[in-house]
């Protein structure tokens, strides 16, 4: 009770005067430090302010650097954050080399003429770094000889999409494949290449490709789906056996698993599937074939009154709370139990519970019920799915970008919705309460729902923003009816977190409907994703268009 008591005047305090200094100081280390820093740094401060909190932030950014730079004066500070910045049009017209080392980039270099390449590299001449990729910026060709695939490869991972579709989108030699196989980043190569649907001329070689003992499970699960959407079955199913041999147990086991099953049909890979202890998608549709149910988690907790019981919504309270979790032994597991078992720390209770019993049981507790009286159970089954992947019900979570609270709302959406919305935040830390998070969520989900009508769909949006979903389902055109979808374009998505931050939310969605009493099947939910007038907004508009045009025409 102490740490909320704290944090409340800390609150009013930041509400009334804004950040200062003492409210930093007396911080430790930490994101929700860094926070208070970044606000800090956005308020009317002096230098030597400035300098003062910027001295404490636990790891430093170009970001951070950016906003330091702006308020110090310390010239080394604003002549490396003007290096950095500098435009690709601008490259030349540096006139200091080690600058212009700090602001060149092959995503900027790729613009300028090959004289100016030349100019730069001859001027540099990797005095401050390697810049003879510059010269190879200016072959004719690339992936066409085994001579200089180190800085081929450089620029393949770092020139930008575009560069890579105009020069590398093409067959290459097997001999070609084998030196590339041998290459420290080829998992790099493999992933850039496998997820972006305009590198279909190089994911055709790709395919080709046998089984390499060097490779990551994650790089082989990539050439099995490749080798499979080009029909070489036999190169998927060696790829996905060796990546089921090597992943950990957990859902990347569990995926390989269920692309052997969904490629052969044996059943005995969807035995070993459904006798996972994880909940995920790729057990869930398993238990739904073979008609089990899924039982290894908890609802609801006995709790007591306790006023000095752990919330979670103190972050500084929290981070030390989670250290002494990371530290815990399973003799000294109890007394963490009873430190949270107070009726307003479910969450945190249930959270605990679930570290030290992992993988055996899950926490898919409700405990923030009483904030949700007004909403659907549709409502609260997304919302709990969602709040489970993006804080597992801690309130007081800030994320490396800033993202706050239960529902992880980013700062410019905070300041969105607070226009809007009844229930106003003073302070942005008013969102690591779990009535303004919740009601501001709700807000921000009626703008993914308007558009989006599959959980999956709006958890790609909640988590990376409706425009590159939009992107998704239109540009990058995934979710197409055909054989093995919509589980392909599921996998092949080239965002990394959104792709396996979609997986998880659509099975927290499916056990909350369960919870709340209105079951659906997983399956239903993947047949709707190739149906565009029932899974979205987007696609359905588009197919109404080009149908009426069709009918004028």
């Amino acid at each position: 009770m102490k740490y909320f008591i704290t944090l409340i005047f800390f609150l009013v305090a930041s509400s009334s005067w804004g950040i200062t200094l003492n409210d930093i100081n007396d911080k430790p280390s930490s994101l929700p430090k860094n926070f208070l820093i970044w606000q800090f740094l956005h308020q009317e401060i002096n230098a030597s302010e400035a300098s003062e909190a910027f001295y404490q932030l636990e790891g430093v950014n170009q970001r951070f650097l950016t906003d330091y730079a702006a308020k110090t004066d310390e010239p080394e500070i604003k002549y490396t954050v003007n290096c950095l910045n500098t435009k690709a049009t601008d490259l030349l017209s540096v006139s200091q080399d080690d600058c212009l080392m700090l602001g060149l980039t092959p995503a900027k270099a790729v613009v300028l003429t090959k004289e100016e390449k030349e100019t730069i590299a001859q001027r540099l001449h990797n005095r401050f770094g390697y810049t003879d990729w510059l010269y190879t910026l200016n072959q004719e060709s690339f992936y066409t000889s085994t001579q200089n695939l180190t800085d081929e490869t450089l620029l393949f991972r770092l020139a930008g999409g575009r560069y890579r579709w105009d020069h590398f989108n093409h067959r290459v030699t097997p001999e070609i494949l084998i030196e590339l196989s041998k290459n420290p980043h080829f998992s790099d190569i493999v992933y850039l290449t496998v997820t972006d649907p305009k590198m279909d001329q190089l994911q055709q070689s790709l395919s080709t490709l046998t089984l390499n003992k060097h490779n990551t499970p994650q790089t082989n699960f990539f050439l099995a789906l490749n080798a499979l959407k080009y029909g070489n079955m036999s190169n998927a199913i060696e790829h996905l056996q060796a990546a089921e041999k090597h992943y950990p147990v957990g859902i990347d086991k569990d995926k390989a698993l269920f692309w052997l099953y969904k490629i052969t049909q044996d059943p005995l890979y969807l035995d070993k599937l459904v006798q996972s202890l994880d909940i995920n998608m790729y057990v869930l549709y398993g238990r739904e074939l073979r008609n089990l149910p899924t039982e290894n988690y908890f609802t609801t907790l006995p709790t007591r009154e306790n006023p000095t019981s752990i919330t979670g919504v103190d972050p500084f309270a929290w981070k030390a709370f989670a250290q002494d979790l990371a530290n815990a032994t399973p003799q000294t597991a109890g007394s963490l139990i009873d430190r949270c078992d107070g009726n307003n720390s479910v969450g945190v209770q249930g959270y605990v519970l679930e570290k030290i019993y992992k993988p055996y049981i899950h926490n898919f507790t409700m405990a923030y019920d009483p904030y949700m009286t007004t909403l659907s159970n549709e409502q609260k089954a997304l919302i709990y799915a969602l709040m489970r992947q993006e804080t597992r019900f801690i309130p007081g979570l800030i994320s490396h970008a800033f993202a706050l609270g239960l529902m992880q709302i980013m700062p410019f959406n905070v300041d969105a919705i607070t226009k809007t919305n009844s229930l106003k935040i003073t302070t942005y830390f008013d969102m690591l309460q779990p009535n303004y998070s919740i009601a501001y969520s709700v807000a921000h989900l009626k703008h993914l729902t308007d558009k989006l009508y599959n959980p999956l769909l709006v958890a790609y949006a909640y988590n990376a923003g409706i425009g590159a979903t939009k992107r998704l389902l239109l540009e990058d055109k995934r979710f197409l009816p055909a054989y093995y979808e919509p589980f392909l374009s599921m996998e092949l998505m080239a965002n990394n977190e959104n792709r396996e931050y979609g997986k998880r939310v659509l099975a927290n969605y499916v056990i909350y409907k369960t919870i709340l009493g209105e079951a659906i099947k997983i399956t239903s939910l993947f047949d709707n994703l190739v149906q565009p007038n029932r899974s979205d907004y987007f696609r359905a508009t588009a197919l109404t268009s080009s149908q009426a045009m069709g009918q004028t025409e």
